[in-house]
């Protein structure tokens, strides 16, 4: 009789289907929070038309998803994956509709700061849960595909969103807002028939249940019986991080790091684009072409993820990043950046994003810590990364309004070299190392 570890069956269908029903969650994380580059455009003329309240209004889902995270990600490790992976997008849906009808700063910041709280419980639960079904030599491949996931969201807004400007005029930004509701229903329904995660089953002594999912695993996938996973003792508890803060430093400080330039420069590209003349339809196609290096710098991650290791790949996109941000700061001192350049510019720092930092540092908090804590500190990591988030998108207005480019890809430049840093200190490889 054949036997295997759960973490060594490989790709089965019921893998490809939970693979799926994560990535939908982070796809529609992708559609709902690309919306506001394309209603600035448009909320430019209404209650949007001070640089301070461009701030706040791009800030407010990230607040809501800075909440979110740390909540829930600490609610799937005590309660299970399941029970919140399950509803958590129900409150997404709501208030992106609710969003749709807001009439001023007020409500529409409201409504995308709860719409985040819901966002924000999905990244914690859905990672983990993506990486505790996954096998160990091929896991980061599928965490690698689960965030690319928000990529795909954010084209299909793109594409979803020229047919409402060009058909719903000035009220286009509410039914952008409006149709998005419509994917976390459709993901909600379908995560109804996901398995309980065996990981958290056995951390909470139901190993009986945790045989059932493997077992059905493993005779998919031609195999005898397969043993349960090995999962750590300990306490699920905020306290208990205290005993890994090196590592949390870590995957906080460098996910914080990566998303102040990359949301700063992504919340804002169609606004720029738009600035160098053109219609709507142009300005989204010149940002769609902007996610051709996304493409490119992801498959290079999916190829050497599992061959190279995380931390080379995550450093070298910190540093190639960081260096070209520099080059096109020293080349805007002598004159105004021409639209080429800018193009140049970010895409240049898109693919060696995606090479390493935009993956990885989604995919090393799951991987570093034991399923007991492993939402959690998901949670804590994915929260600081909101406040880079809401740093660069913050900041990146007032720098367009109030100095210039340069200082901006200045300030984005710094914050490359700050994950570099902590990257090359404090980062362990993980690359085939079982979770526990």
């Amino acid at each position: 009789m054949e036997t295997v570890a759960f973490d060594q069956i490989g790709r089965t269908r019921k893998l490809e289907v939970i693979t799926i029903l994560s990535s939908m969650g982070v796809f529609m994380d992708g559609y709902a929070l690309s919306i506001f580059s394309s209603a600035y455009l448009f909320l430019g003329s209404s209650f949007l038309d001070r640089a301070i309240f461009v701030s706040f209004a791009a800030s407010s889902i990230y607040i809501g998803m800075f909440a979110g995270s740390i909540v829930f990600g600490r609610l799937s490790d005590s309660l299970g994956r399941k029970r919140i992976y399950t509803y958590d997008l129900l409150l997404t849906s709501l208030f992106l509709v609710l969003t749709g009808f807001s009439g001023s700063l007020t409500a529409f910041f409201i409504f995308q700061l709860i719409a985040g709280v819901g966002i924000g419980a999905d990244y914690p639960i859905s990672s983990s849960i993506q990486a505790e079904f996954s096998p160990r030599k091929s896991r980061g491949k599928y965490l690698v595909f689960n965030i690319f996931s928000w990529t795909l969201g954010s084209l299909a807004f793109y594409a979803v969103s020229i047919p409402i400007v060009i058909f719903s005029g000035h009220v286009a930004w509410r039914l952008m807002y409006i149709t998005a509701a419509a994917i976390p229903l459709i993901v909600v329904f379908m995560r109804r028939s996901m398995p309980e995660s065996p990981y958290w089953l056995v951390k909470n002594g139901n190993v009986v249940s945790a045989e059932a999912v493997v077992s059905g695993m493993a005779h998919e996938a031609g195999y005898d019986k397969a043993s349960v996973p090995e999962v750590q003792k300990g306490k699920t508890s905020f306290g208990e991080i205290r005993r890994y803060l090196p590592l949390i430093m870590f995957t906080s400080i460098a996910w914080l790091a990566y998303d102040v330039s990359s949301y700063g420069v992504w919340n804002y590209t169609p606004s720029l684009f738009v600035s160098a003349g053109g219609s709507y339809t142009s300005t989204i196609l010149a940002t769609m072409l902007e996610e051709i290096p996304v493409i490119v710098g992801t498959l290079l991650c999916l190829y050497s993820i599992d061959r190279f290791g995380r931390k080379k790949l995550e450093s070298l996109g910190f540093a190639l990043a960081g260096v070209s941000l520099l080059v096109f700061a020293l080349i805007s001192l002598r004159s105004a950046l021409p639209f080429a350049y800018v193009f140049m510019a970010f895409a240049l720092m898109h693919f060696f994003h995606n090479i390493g930092p935009t993956n990885i540092t989604y995919l090393y908090p799951v991987e570093i810590f034991p399923t007991r804590l492993r939402a959690t500190a998901m949670g804590i990591s994915t929260a600081a990364s909101r406040i880079g988030a809401i740093l660069g998108v913050f900041a990146f207005p007032l720098f367009l309004s109030d100095l210039s480019l340069t200082y901006g890809l200045v300030f984005f430049a710094v914050f490359e070299f700050i994950g570099l840093s902590v990257t090359l200190i404090l980062a362990p490889e993980t690359r085939g190392k079982p979770i526990n």
